[in-house]
C-alpha cells in the first residue's frame, strides 16, 4: 500500500471508539454501585446497558486498530522512525500529559464544586494495589490514560518478541507464514472468534474475583495487571498480525453482518445469564461463570470484527468531516473527563430526567473540546504532538488588474 494512502475507515473506527469512551463514562453517574465519580444520580437501567454494551468491544476493538496502524508505522519509517514516532505521539502525552489532565481536571472539579456548593472532599479515587504503598511511584494513578501505558508496554514486547523470532527462529520466513495462516484461519469463518475467545474465558472464568458484569478491568495503576495485558495483548497481536494480509481485513466488508448477528447473540447470552443489574464483585459460578465467560469473549471479538467490516464497507471513502472527528477524537479523549466533572456537577442540582442530564453533559463537554482543539491545539505544537504536524490552509486573496478572469493581469497572494 502506497504511504500516502490513508485507510478512512480504521481511522473512523478508531475516533469512535474514542468517542465512545466519552459516552460511557458520561453515564458514570447513573449505575448503581459504580464508585470514583463526582456526582451519584438516580440509577438508570437504560444506560447501565449501554455501558455494559459500550464496554464490552470498545477497548479491545481500540487495541486490535492500534495493532494494525503499529505495524503499519514500522513498515513505513523503520524501527528507528517508530520509536520516535510512538515516543511522540504515545509516551510523550503520557509522561508529560498525565500531571497537565490531573491538574485541569481537579481544577474543572474544584470550579464545579464550587458553583453548586458541593463538598470539595467527596470524591474518593481508586485505592492503588493490594501490597503497593501509597506513597510509591507504583501508585500513581493513570486516570483514563491507562491505555497509554499499555500501548508502551505492547509496543515494547512486539519488538522484543520480532527481534527475539529473528535471532532463534531465523529469517526464512516460516514461522511468520504460521502466524499468517492461524491469522487467515480466524477470519475465514465463524469459528474464529471462538477460537481467539478461549484463552481469555479459560483464563477468566479461572478466577475467584472477577467481576464478570464489569467485564475486561481498566489497569490504573503502572503495576501490569494479567487480566488486561492477556486480552488487549491478544488483540494488539491480532491486529499487528492482521496488517501483513490486509486482504483479510477487507474481506470483512461483505461479512460483517454475520459477525454482526453473532455479537448480537452473545450478548443476549450474557444479559441473560448476567442480568441487567450491575455487579461489581464476582457472582457467577461453574457452569453459568463459563457461559457468560465464552459468551462475553466470544462477543468481543464478533462486535470488533463486525464494526471494522462495516467500516470497510461504508466508511472507505475520504470525507472532510470524519478526518476532523478522527483528528480531534484523541485530544477530546485525553481531557473529557475534566469536562464531564465540571458539568456533572452543574447538571446535578437540576430536577431534569436522566436522559436530559445525560445528553447535556456529553454534548456540552464535547462542544467545549472541540472548540479548544480547533482554537488552542490542531495547529500548535500539541496538534503536532498528538497527530503529526498541520498547517493552517492559506488564505488567498486574487488581484485582477485586467478583465476576463484570471489572465495575464491577475495576481494572486498567498498568506
Amino acid at each position: 500500500m502506497p504511504s500516502s494512502d490513508r485507510l478512512h475507515a480504521l481511522d473512523a473506527v478508531r475516533a469512535f471508539a474514542l468517542l465512545a469512551g466519552i459516552a460511557l463514562h458520561a453515564a458514570h453517574p447513573y449505575i448503581e454501585g459504580l464508585r470514583g465519580w463526582v456526582t451519584t444520580e438516580a440509577p438508570s437501567t437504560a444506560l447501565a446497558g449501554l455501558w455494559y454494551t459500550i464496554h464490552m468491544f470498545r477497548m479491545p476493538l481500540f487495541f486490535l486498530i492500534a495493532g494494525f496502524f503499529g505495524r503499519m508505522m514500522l513498515e513505513r519509517r523503520g524501527t528507528a522512525g517508530f520509536v520516535k514516532d510512538r515516543t511522540r505521539r504515545i509516551l510523550v502525552p503520557l509522561v508529560v500529559g498525565l500531571p497537565v489532565v490531573m491538574l485541569i481536571t481537579g481544577a474543572a472539579y474544584f470550579l464545579g464544586a464550587l458553583a453548586t456548593g458541593a463538598d470539595l472532599g467527596a470524591l474518593q479515587p481508586p485505592r492503588p494495589p493490594t501490597g503497593v504503598a501509597e506513597r510509591s511511584v507504583l501508585a500513581i494513578n493513570l486516570m483514563h490514560l491507562w491505555f497509554l501505558y499499555y500501548l508502551v508496554l505492547f509496543y515494547v514486547g512486539t519488538l522484543v518478541a520480532r527481534l527475539a523470532a529473528a535471532k532463534l527462529l531465523g529469517r526464512d520466513g516460516r514461522f511468520h507464514r504460521a502466524l499468517d495462516r492461524i491469522v487467515g484461519f480466524a477470519l475465514r469463518g465463524v469459528w474464529g472468534p471462538v477460537v481467539l475467545a478461549l484463552p481469555i474465558a479459560v483464563y477468566y472464568s479461572s478466577l475467584d474475583h472477577w467481576s464478570s458484569w464489569g467485564g475486561l478491568p481498566a489497569p490504573f495503576y503502572l503495576v501490569p495487571d494479567v487480566g488486561a495485558l492477556l486480552p488487549y495483548g491478544l488483540f494488539f497481536g491480532f491486529g499487528w498480525l492482521l496488517h501483513r494480509q490486509q486482504h483479510l481485513l477487507f474481506a470483512l466488508d461483505k461479512r460483517w453482518p454475520v459477525y454482526g448477528a453473532l455479537a448480537i447473540g452473545a450478548w443476549v447470552v450474557c444479559r441473560t445469564i448476567g442480568g441487567s443489574t450491575p455487579h461489581w464483585g464476582p457472582y457467577l459460578q461453574g457452569g453459568e461463570l463459563l457461559a457468560y465467560t465464552t459468551s462475553y469473549m466470544v462477543g468481543m471479538w464478533c462486535c470488533s470484527f463486525a464494526l471494522l467490516g462495516a467500516a470497510m464497507r461504508y466508511l472507505s471513502n475520504p470525507s472532510p468531516v470524519r478526518r476532523y472527528l478522527a483528528d480531534s477524537s484523541y485530544w477530546l479523549y485525553l481531557m473529557h473527563i475534566a469536562a464531564l466533572f465540571f458539568f456533572d456537577q452543574l447538571l446535578h442540582p437540576l430536577p431534569w430526567h436522566w436522559s436530559a442530564k445525560y445528553l447535556a453533559s456529553i454534548a456540552a463537554s464535547v462542544l467545549i473540546l472541540l472548540l479548544s482543539y480547533h482554537y488552542l491545539v490542531r495547529f500548535t505544537f500539541i496538534g503536532a504532538a498528538l497527530n503529526g504536524r498541520k498547517a493552517p490552509r492559506a488564505r488567498c486573496e486574487v488581484r485582477q488588474s485586467a478583465p476576463g478572469g484570471l489572465s495575464r493581469g491577475t495576481e494572486r497572494r498567498c498568506s
